[in-house]
């Protein structure tokens, strides 16, 4: 583990800004930590730069739109977008679990009733508003014993100083030196060497290889005949 300090020490160093033992300036050190921000900030909008996905539950009342963001009625780290949005039945032992189906924009905008109630809700649409996002269910359900159940990428935080101690998965660290230096060059006049530009590159393409999951494939039932099942060996 290393502290933001440290990041931010060894970026100058990589520009020759700082000699080896030698420690940044209160100026430098707080422009490196702002730099740092903005560049976390940035990756937080690139899926493959997010290494966790987290589960986060909510208790369904009979209205179709939720707010999803710090305080909203989903209480996480806004995400720029959704892997999965499920609903629980409470009312089995134990609770059951039922994936929903995500609308597109133009599939939500083609429903022509979206107050339409149904006892159990049968799909979801993610709307990033800000400051917090919109999850809205279809159709509005009615059933009480219901919970939603949010699965969301959750980016990196930002630093709140350079005290900060930084624990990350392997590869992080590299990444955040490399491009943080790759970063600030123009603020130090520095040209961007062509050995630093290439690190910055493959560190950042490590990470995301490293945070690649597996997806299940799926086809519209509609597609395939309407049976669900395509048989490689007949064509049907």
């Amino acid at each position: 583990m290393a502290e933001v300090r440290d990041i931010v020490t060894a970026a100058l160093r990589e520009l020759g800004v700082l000699a080896s033992g030698e420690v940044a300036t209160a100026d430098e050190a707080n422009s490196g930590l702002e730099e740092l921000n903005r560049l976390v900030d940035q990756w937080a909008g690139e899926r493959l730069l997010i290494y966790r996905v987290t589960r986060t539950t909510w208790t369904i009342s009979a209205t179709q739109n939720y707010t999803v963001g710090t305080g909203g009625t989903v209480n996480v780290a806004r995400p720029v977008y959704l892997d999965h949005v499920n609903f629980i039945d409470t009312s089995t032992n134990p609770d059951t679990e039922y994936k929903l189906t995500p609308l597109t924009d133009d599939a939500w905008a083609a429903i022509a009733q979206k107050a339409l109630t149904g006892t159990l809700p049968t799909n979801w649409h993610y709307n990033p508003t800000f400051p917090l996002g919109t999850l809205s269910l279809w159709p509005v359900p009615t059933s009480s014993t219901l919970q939603g159940a949010l699965y969301a990428p959750q980016q990196v935080s930002e630093f709140a100083s350079l005290d900060e101690v930084i624990s990350l998965p392997p590869g992080y660290r590299r990444m955040l030196v490399k491009n943080l230096a790759r970063d600030l060059a123009p603020s130090y006049d520095r040209p961007v060497h062509p050995e630093l530009k290439e690190e910055a590159i493959e560190s950042k393409a490590t990470v995301k290889r490293n945070n690649h999951r597996l997806s299940d494939l799926s086809f519209d039932a509609a597609v395939l005949g309407g049976s669900g099942f395509f048989d490689i060996y007949t064509g049907r």
